[in-house]
């Protein structure tokens, strides 16, 4: 008998709660509107500081590649390097650069900008050259 009183207490008790225990669907998906929101937030800040490091991965490369054809043409008498080829061949870089937008640096020698030296260029983000977007090596 005595077991029965429980059982019908737990009974009881789980009707009782019902009602009150656990979430509607509409506050789940409340909870879930919120997260989305915050998260999306989040996001953009993110890909902004994204953007903004490939920018000064970019300037970094583009000067020590500079720097490495100065280097070059100051061991080989002042003669220009025909391309990044000639950096890697002769071991002034380890390997062939490319931007972080997967695509090769531009080279002139003598430079348009710099015309005392070398032009290095990244075209950016838009894969076009001469807008403001490019990234330049500081001159050398």
């Amino acid at each position: 008998m005595e077991q029965t009183n429980r059982i019908e207490e737990r009974s009881a008790s789980r009707e009782a709660r019902g009602k009150d225990a656990g979430m509607t669907m509409l506050e789940i998906m409340i909870v879930l509107a919120l997260i989305g929101l915050v998260m999306s937030a989040v996001g953009v800040g993110v890909f902004a500081q994204f953007k903004k490091g490939q920018r000064k991965v970019a300037q970094a490369q583009v000067n020590d590649v500079a720097s490495k054809i100065v280097q070059f043409m100051a061991d080989n008498s002042s003669e220009c390097p025909k391309g990044i080829d000639d950096l890697v061949a002769q071991k002034y870089l380890p390997k062939k650069q490319k931007d972080p937008w997967n695509r090769d640096l531009i080279i002139r020698c003598p430079g348009t900008i710099n015309t005392d030296g070398v032009d290095v260029v990244s075209i950016g983000p838009d894969g076009q050259e001469g807008t403001a977007d490019d990234v330049k090596a500081a001159e050398q």
